[in-house]
């Protein structure tokens, strides 16, 4: 009996499921530092980290979403805006814990608390090697959306050495506002972050062109083979964070071997702009003058103010 086993399992996984347990086990141990300790500046590295449990997450999921098939499914990109969704969702709910953490902070710095130095110090510790396991595991990921995650926990071990320094100079001063004082710092850093996970989650959803592309640079790309005679609705697109589309129509001349443009368009496009998802409509010139295409760009009625 043969067995039909398809499956492949990205080399990526591995490391992100280890970092993904580590990254847990930081945010528990220091949740309960922080209510020990009464510490608000290990809370909001506990939000930190529970913030990029979340980025760990989304790449362990991608990942596994992008080798679902997609052919017997309703959804016949696949499951990339998966990804895009929990990205804007986290990004959502990081604003709002910082928000929060931010007017507990303003409170304290009003009437400071007693800090017990001890258990912020062993939690913040325990955070910091966990980090490091974390980051030895993903320091050869290859995947972007990996790779971006393992950012992320390159910042939380800063982020927790920053904490453990701010326990040492507590424990030696007894300078307790600087608790509050640190949270805002670390809150105001997860902050910026969380704008921009919000940003670019939405630029997606939006279907905007690349950051990286200009529509103007493919058309001038496509109109450079000497094949082709013009190019009218060229839409490019991002389908998730890393997977880009496009289509075209592309009027070529009329004595053109149309299989083989296609095929060098194509290669054109992936090769020089990333772009392996191109879909081109190839037309003759009588086909496009009778259609009226040319200039059809100015007239675009997915672009244009209707």
């Amino acid at each position: 009996m043969h067995n039909h086993d398809h499956a492949h399992v990205h080399p990526d996984l591995r490391s992100l499921t280890i970092a993904i347990g580590t990254t847990l086990l930081i945010a528990v141990v220091q949740i309960v530092g922080s209510v020990i300790s009464a510490s608000l500046a290990l809370l909001s590295d506990s939000a930190h980290m529970a913030v990029d449990l979340s980025s760990l997450i989304i790449a362990y999921v991608s990942l596994r979403m992008a080798q679902r098939r997609t052919e017997r499914h309703r959804f016949t990109y696949g499951w990339r805006r998966v990804e895009i969704l929990a990205a804007l969702l986290n990004g959502v709910a990081l604003l709002v814990i910082c928000a929060l953490i931010a007017i507990e902070a303003f409170e304290r710095i009003g009437a400071p608390r007693a800090i017990h130095t001890t258990p912020m110090l062993v939690a913040a510790t325990i955070g910091l090697v966990a980090n490091g396991i974390a980051w030895y595991v993903l320091r050869d990921s290859t995947h972007l959306t990996t790779r971006s995650a393992y950012l992320h926990v390159l910042n939380d071990l800063l982020s927790s050495g920053v904490v453990i320094v701010g326990g040492v100079v507590m424990w030696y001063t007894g300078w307790h506002l600087l608790d509050p004082l640190l949270s805002l710092a670390i809150t105001v850093f997860i902050a910026r972050s969380g704008i921009g996970i919000v940003r670019r989650a939405l630029v997606i959803l939006m279907e905007s062109t690349p950051e990286h592309l200009h529509v103007d640079e493919v058309r001038r790309a496509l109109c450079d083979h000497p094949n082709v005679r013009g190019i009218h609705d060229l839409h490019v697109w991002q389908l998730g964070a890393t997977s880009h589309a496009m289509s075209a129509h592309v009027v070529v001349a009329d004595d053109a071997d149309r299989d083989q443009t296609l095929g060098q368009l194509r290669a054109l496009v992936e090769e020089r702009f990333g772009i392996s998802h191109a879909t081109l409509q190839l037309e003759g010139e009588p086909f496009a003058q009778a259609e009226r295409c040319s200039g059809c760009e100015h007239n675009d009625p997915f672009s244009a103010d209707r």
